[in-house]
């Protein structure tokens, strides 16, 4: 270890010693290694029905995802951000069925500008507010150049920003020169004050794409695969008039990166995030159901403790939630009374980790999901 994070470590043990000694009057503030980031590996669960792409994020299946926190300032590298200058924040979520990763991503920014031309020239554009989406296929790691391999992608996105209250689908996806709007099915902005807030949808393609084999190279989302994943925002805070004098003042990523790859990622996809799709979405429900004819929720999943049911339809009465394991073994049940149209309870999760069946009865509607335990 280098002898400057020894002597972080060492101060960072004296200040939690202190702590535990007298509780109350000492604050600890982390090491550059020690910031707070995304969680190591983000558990990302399958849904069901994809959101409706409004800009709003307040779709059902939003409401089971937890935030990722884009806190981590690149450039200049080991520093920190006021939350009134700037706060960024993500929720990803995939679908086998429609083959997608869909993206929420929330930007609160006092200062915003753009470079956005509809023809797509303009100068400087990394120096402007925008975001990048960085991904990995298979999480393999090594760069990604164009001049060298497909290997990963690190999306540059750029749009011109709406009025408040007002949204827009039009953005350009730039990488060293290639469009790559094609892979993004859905996309929309939408801004409140100063809150930003994309959906948005990705194909996710592998390493062997190239102009002309997209169907080829499109990759197959399933349960169990490893992604690699980074968000990172540019953010400008002192826009000048002539776009070639403006410069970028801070580089905000998802991950924790070492001083000497606060650039890297745009060529070299070592230091990537890590993403893990799980299941968690509906596996079952009552045959003559349409999706139209209920709502249903069951969040956070992964579960740890405890987890939260909500869900809709037109029955009332008794609810029964049973929870199995993957043998079929019954290891709890919970009585419940559904009095309104809309019903919300909270469950104590298994204690064991592991995959389990959660089934919610309430009449002749079944409701079965997958949840994922993991105790931290």
């Amino acid at each position: 270890m280098e002898p400057k994070y020894f002597a972080m470590k060492l101060m960072m043990y004296f200040f939690t010693l202190l702590l535990i000694l007298f509780p109350g009057n000492v604050t600890i503030k982390a090491a550059p290694d020690d910031f707070l980031t995304q969680d190591d590996t983000v558990f990302v669960s399958e849904i069901n029905i994809p959101p409706e792409f409004d800009g709003l994020g307040n779709d059902n299946c939003w409401q089971n995802i937890p935030w990722q926190v884009i806190d981590q300032v690149w450039i200049p590298w080991g520093t920190t951000m006021d939350t009134d200058d700037f706060s960024g924040k993500y929720k990803v979520a995939w679908s086998g069925k429609h083959n997608l990763l869909y993206f929420l991503l929330e930007i609160t920014d006092d200062v915003e500008s753009d470079a956005y031309e509809a023809d797509g020239s303009t100068a400087a554009i990394y120096n402007f507010d925008m975001f990048e989406v960085f991904i990995d296929e298979d999480k393999s790691g090594g760069p990604h150049l164009n001049d060298v391999a497909e290997n990963a992608f690190a999306y540059h996105i750029f749009t011109r920003f709406p009025n408040s209250g007002e949204t827009t689908t039009t953005f350009i996806c730039d990488d060293m020169g290639s469009d790559y709007r094609s892979h993004f099915p859905a996309f929309i902005l939408r801004k409140e004050g100063n809150v930003a807030t994309w959906e948005f949808s990705l194909i996710v393609y592998n390493d062997t794409y190239s102009a002309g084999n997209e169907e080829e190279a499109r990759s197959s989302l399933t349960e169990d695969k490893i992604i690699g994943l980074s968000i990172a925002y540019n953010d400008d805070d002192e826009p000048e008039v002539d776009p070639a004098l403006t410069q970028r003042d801070n580089f905000i990523g998802s991950v924790a990166v070492s001083e000497t790859a606060n650039n890297d990622h745009w060529m070299n996809a070592d230091d990537f995030g890590t993403l893990k799709l799980v299941g968690g979405d509906i596996i079952s429900v009552s045959s003559y159901l349409q999706e139209e004819d209920y709502t249903l929720s069951f969040y956070p999943n992964p579960v740890s403790g405890s987890f939260t049911v909500e869900f809709g339809n037109d029955y009332f009465g008794e609810v029964e939630l049973r929870i199995f394991d993957t043998s079929g073994k019954e290891i709890s049940r919970t009585i419940g009374l559904k009095a309104e149209q809309e019903y919300k309870a909270v469950y104590n999760a298994p204690p064991n980790e592991g995959l389990f069946i959660a089934r919610i009865i309430c009449g002749q509607d079944i409701f079965s999901r997958k949840i994922s335990v993991m105790h931290r």
